[in-house]
């Protein structure tokens, strides 16, 4: 096939029995075709009307078929586990992205990163009543040389990443 190349990272036992089902699955239609070739040496009508090269175009389907599914094997940690643990992990994270995150005591934005609520900015309004962040202004550039001095934090995005963002900070600059 013209496709051997993507299958050469298989691990042996998965090759061992993708070539198995592979075999059943030959030695099935070899015999169904052995039928045919008998029947039609009887003379009998035969329930398998396809040529050789039919045949051929059918295993090497049934081949691709095989070779494309995607399947792996996980040990449970416990016996009463409903789910294996990669499964349950990818759940509980499809459970925590469906809640709205909701921003933290004195802050006015929550936003959700590696499944958990990052709550950032602060809450509540200017003086005159206006927004607290005005990208493009003394305050903002004045913001942006404080939060560049600020070190970056293991797991981006942190609040103060996602500050400067809401800023539009350019290195100690804040632009329109």
């Amino acid at each position: 096939f013209e496709d051997e190349q993507q299958y050469e990272d298989f691990k042996t036992e998965e090759l061992d029995l993708i070539m198995q089902q592979v075999n059943n699955k030959v030695e099935k239609y070899a015999m169904e075709l052995k039928q045919y070739k008998l029947d039609l040496k009887e003379g009998k009508e035969s329930y398998m009307n396809i040529s050789e090269d039919e045949l051929a175009q059918i295993i090497k389907e049934e081949l691709k078929a095989i070779l494309s599914e995607e399947y792996y094997e996980v040990d449970a940690k416990d016996v009463n586990e409903e789910y294996c643990p990669v499964c349950r992990e990818a759940q509980e994270l499809e459970e925590k992205k469906k809640k709205a995150c909701k921003p933290s005591k004195g802050k006015r934005f929550a936003k959700r990163v590696d499944g958990k609520c990052r709550s950032y900015g602060q809450a509540g309004k200017a003086k005159g009543g206006g927004d607290r962040i005005r990208p493009g202004t003394k305050k903002g550039d004045a913001y942006c040389a404080r939060s560049a001095g600020i070190k970056k934090c293991k797991n981006p995005p942190c609040a103060n990443t996602l500050s400067r963002k809401k800023w539009k900070c350019r290195v100690k600059k804040s632009m329109k």
